[in-house]
């Protein structure tokens, strides 16, 4: 075979190769279904929860909750895998990140497993979520549930105000 017919054979193979590859580039985390946002409400037993969802409905991305003076936050969140029992949860906040401690059990309003833990009020994932009002869970490449309005950081900070006391 010529030299320019062997460059030809290795190319056309090379680019038969190249479309039969079944690597594609990892996914990135899914966007936030339209209109959620972080809102802020008092419960009947005096406990204060944050939640990040569709106003009015069962569509939640995280809920954070606290009685007056507390030293802890509880969190609900959702993960897409995993096994009932005992699990954790993963939680990024500008540049911090914190591993949490949860209860996973088979949701009742969503697919998946519900994750219910507790995180310390002083966290640094917390306090940088308190300042900047960006919060993501790290598990199953979930969407940012960022705080893109003023009315939305004011309620954060009334939050963590409240836990406070």
């Amino acid at each position: 075979m010529r030299p320019q017919g062997l460059w030809l054979l290795l190319a056309a193979s090379a680019a038969v190769l190249g479309a039969c590859s079944t690597t594609a580039p990892p996914p990135g985390p899914a966007a936030a279904p339209a209109g959620m946002k972080w809102n802020l409400f008092a419960t009947p037993d005096a406990e204060k929860r944050l939640a990040y969802g569709l106003p009015d409905s069962d569509v939640v991305g995280i809920i954070f909750s606290c009685r007056r003076k507390a030293t802890r936050v509880g969190f609900l969140t959702n993960l897409a895998e995993g096994k009932p029992g005992a699990g954790s949860v993963r939680f990024r906040s500008a540049r911090v990140q914190g591993r949490y401690v949860a209860k996973l059990t088979p949701s009742e309003i969503a697919d998946g497993l519900d994750a219910i833990g507790q995180i310390p009020l002083a966290d640094p994932v917390l306090a940088a979520f308190e300042k900047t009002g960006r919060i993501s869970q790290v598990e199953d490449k979930a969407y940012p549930q960022d705080a893109r309005t003023l009315a939305e950081r004011t309620d954060i900070k009334r939050f963590f105000g409240f836990c406070r006391g």
